[in-house]
């Protein structure tokens, strides 16, 4: 009887030995130092259980890469940022809005109307200002929302000249640049529409099937912009 009960002590020690080894394997304590403000650290006793860890689905991980720029798309950003309507509320959005309406009512296309007043609807302006034999400015704001409702005979601005100026030489000098890399050389970039940029605006619209105008508009920025493949962009913000 002996040797068969040396046997089950030995089988009886060595189930729990078993069960020891496995205890310790998956339900580990790990000790974490806990660290003061002397820098002297005190062990902390966390218990985790190892059958309550999953393995994190591939839509749980966070993947972060390097994505190419797109120049299209960075241009139409600063293009939409740099023409922003000049109130920036609902409000100024219908105003820029019903400018653009009114303006595609009479002939003259803006683009889009989208409450943006970008270069096509600044060109548009000026296509209306040269036909009513007013100021080139490109301005879109409230004294020609007032003109073109007919509730002024006139269309008076309390803008220094120096700035309506400005207004279009902006406009004109992108027009300049981009009519001159597309094979249109303009000449300098000094943002005034003289004989030679007229000239080469007129090439351009008989290449394309334009109207021949030799005067800026809504169409032939339109039309720039699908040759070139972007807007053009201009440097004030508004």
């Amino acid at each position: 009887m002996k040797p068969v009960i040396a046997r089950l002590t030995f089988l009886t020690f060595l189930g729990i030995a078993t069960g020891i080894c496995i205890n310790a394997i998956f339900l580990q304590d790990i000790q974490v130092a806990d660290f003061n403000a002397n820098g002297k650290g005190q062990n902390v006793v966390l218990q985790i259980d190892k059958s309550t860890i999953k393995k994190p689905l591939q839509d749980d991980l966070t993947h972060v890469a390097a994505v190419p720029r797109n120049k299209q798309l960075d241009a139409k950003i600063r293009d939409v940022l740099s023409h922003a309507p000049t109130k920036t509320n609902i409000e100024g959005l219908s105003f820029v809005k019903e400018i653009q309406q009114r303006l595609i009512g009479i002939g003259y296309w803006p683009g889009s109307a989208d409450g943006i007043a970008g270069p096509t609807t600044r060109a548009a302006i000026m296509a209306f200002e040269l036909d009513k034999g007013l100021v080139q400015t490109g301005l879109c704001d409230e004294a020609l929302l007032k003109f073109l409702r007919g509730d002024s005979a006139k269309l008076t601005r309390r803008i220094k000249s120096d700035k309506l100026a400005q207004s279009s030489q902006e406009l004109v000098s992108a027009l300049q640049k981009a009519l001159t890399k597309l094979g249109y050389n303009t000449g300098s970039v000094d943002g005034i529409i003289g004989p030679l940029t007229r000239k080469r605006i007129r090439a351009f619209e008989r290449d394309n099937k334009l109207q021949v105008t030799g005067r800026i508009s809504g169409r032939l920025v339109e039309t720039i912009n699908k040759v070139q493949g972007r807007p053009l962009v201009l440097a004030t913000i508004r």
